[in-house]
């Protein structure tokens, strides 16, 4: 009897363990909760536990959960579990000490499930049967202010390439006897260059500002070591000499210049140039001779004997015999007054870089686009003049006219960094990517800093830590609050608002950071200015996962009715 009863009980507590109620989670957490778009995905996590005796050893459940959003839902990963003496696929869970739930998984964010809630539905597959259990909501979602990135990159304008300050050079030759360091007119040499020096007079009567003259002095390399330098030397004063008489009888200067005067010597280099481009059938041989000589002297030498041989080698050293003058003056330029007046007032009467150069002296922006439409006016292929005037309308926010220009300035001339630049700008606004970067790519390697600007790409990948490094660049920066918020750095995104420019999206996202940190006064306050700027966040907030917790509070009810 009592073994009866002993088996009797066995029994009872078998069907009890294999017929108990089935206890899952409620509430199910997941995390994070609203779930949140990172970089264009969406991941969560479900961590829950089954309670002690809460699941039949012979129970099979799957769960299946599913994003359902206005217009459509995704389904995600199933899970199953299974009682101990259960059959089939599933994690096992302990009738007697129960078991943990962990699931987790990830789906491509899309624009329309911002506004979504998280599903999950149970169904028991006891017996080969599909049963459903429950289907239950588990979470809001999206949070997509990570995805807020303001339009704060840093155009490029191409460099003027105007000059305060540009020297015109002329030179001109004075050529010697040999032997001789005195000035011969009549020397046919200087009679061959006549236009060459009448051209240097004409230079002088600009009266220009001479800023130097330059002299260097030679000797033809067959002479006298010691006596081609003191030759050189002479020259070289006959050299000054003239041409101080001759600045002085063709121009009116008056300023101060110097004259530098070095005497080189003997132009040997110079004659073996001259003599391996000469036509002499024996020109190596020749060359081989003189550079076989172990010193200068017998170098010279040699050099006098091929004269006697070749009358060619003659020729060449008499144009060695010389004094090159070099005059070196300051082209006039209209002073920053004058070029910054004429280029409102009369912008046709500047040079293209003149009026490039003007821009950088006002920071007003309707006059920088003036002066660089201006510009495309005097030349129509002066791409820098395109870019720049793309700029102000990347500033301006006129997308079409930004593209339009940049097109023409590309067309120009391809591959420049700054048009490669604000190209990538504007293919970042339409979410190109890839695109935009491909074209920071192309400046960087042009040398442009696109630092900043790959920043909102990296916000854009999910990359927050790389873009607070990028936004760094500025301080008091929208977007290095946001990069900063996206880290869970709520204090830190604060303060860089405080001091940011105060703006619709610097107030809407002190809002969100209110709503973050449980602060309602300063979440209402900073939402209504947000608002009073840019009256499209009131729809926006209406349906913005951040303030889900402000839903039932009447001062934000108010602010979005």
């Amino acid at each position: 009897m009592r073994n009866f009863k002993t088996l009797l009980v066995i029994m009872l507590a078998l069907v009890v363990a294999s017929c108990g109620s089935l206890k899952l989670p409620s509430p199910y957490h997941v995390t994070p909760s609203p779930l949140v778009n990172k970089g264009g995905k969406v991941t969560f996590n479900i961590n829950d536990t089954i309670p002690p005796k809460g699941f039949p050893t012979k129970e099979v459940v799957k769960l299946e959960p599913y994003l359902k959003y206005e217009g459509g839902s995704i389904a995600l990963k199933p899970l199953l579990l299974k009682g101990e003496k259960a059959e089939g696929e599933g994690a096992v869970v302990s009738y007697k000490e129960g078991g943990p739930i962990n699931y987790s998984d990830v789906f491509d964010y899309k624009p329309e499930m911002k506004v979504s809630e998280l599903w999950i539905k149970v169904t028991s597959l006891k017996g080969g049967k599909e049963t459903p259990v429950a289907d239950v909501k588990i979470a809001d979602g999206i949070v997509v202010t990570s995805s807020r990135v303001g339009k704060g990159e840093n155009v490029a304008i191409a460099e003027h390439m105007y000059e305060k300050e540009t020297i015109i050079s002329t030179s001109a030759k004075l050529y010697f006897d040999y032997n001789k360091s005195n000035l011969n007119s009549g020397l046919k040499l200087n009679k061959d260059s006549k236009e060459e020096m009448d051209s240097l007079k004409n230079f002088l009567g600009l009266n220009w500002v001479i800023k130097d003259v330059t002299i260097s002095a030679w000797a033809s390399p067959e002479g006298e070591l010691t006596l081609n330098q003191e030759l050189s030397d002479d020259r070289g004063a006959t050299a000054e000499k003239y041409i101080k008489k001759e600045i002085k009888k063709n121009s009116d200067n008056k300023e101060e210049y110097t004259v530098g005067v070095t005497a080189k010597g003997a132009d040997y280099d110079g004659f073996m140039d001259a003599l391996n481009a000469s036509d002499i059938a024996d020109k190596n041989k020749i060359a081989n001779v003189i550079k076989s000589q172990v010193n200068k002297t017998e170098r010279e030498q040699q050099i006098r004997n091929m004269t006697v041989i070749y009358k060619e080698i003659e020729d060449m050293l008499s144009v060695l015999r010389r004094a090159e003058i070099s005059i070196n003056c300051y082209e006039p330029k209209k002073t920053d007054e004058e070029i910054a007046r004429l280029s409102t007032s009369s912008p046709d009467s500047l040079t293209v870089k003149e009026l490039l150069y003007s821009a950088t002296m006002t920071e007003d922006v309707d006059t920088k686009l003036n002066i660089y439409e201006a510009a495309i006016t005097k030349n129509d292929k002066c791409w820098r003049a395109y870019n720049n005037a793309a700029a102000i309308y990347i500033n301006k926010g006129d997308v079409d006219k930004a593209s339009q220009y940049l097109e023409k300035a590309n067309a120009l001339e391809a591959n420049q960094g700054t048009v490669e630049n604000n190209m990538g700008i504007l293919a970042a606004w339409s979410e190109d990517y890839e695109g935009a970067k491909t074209h920071y790519d192309a400046a960087s390697a042009a040398g442009i800093d696109v630092t900043y600007n790959m920043g909102v790409i990296k916000m854009v990948e999910g990359d927050y830590a790389g873009a607070k490094a990028a936004f760094a660049t500025k301080s008091c920066d929208y977007n290095l609050a946001l990069a900063q918020l996206s880290e869970g750095n709520t204090s830190e995104a604060t303060k860089t608002l405080d001091c940011a420019e105060k703006t619709g999206e610097t107030y809407y996202l002190l809002a969100v950071i209110g709503a973050r940190t449980n602060n309602t006064t300063m979440a209402i306050d900073n939402l209504k200015k947000a608002i009073d700027a840019v009256p499209a966040y009131k729809n926006e907030a209406k349906s913005d996962m951040e303030f889900i917790n402000l839903k039932s509070n009447t001062d934000f009810n108010a602010l979005i009715k």
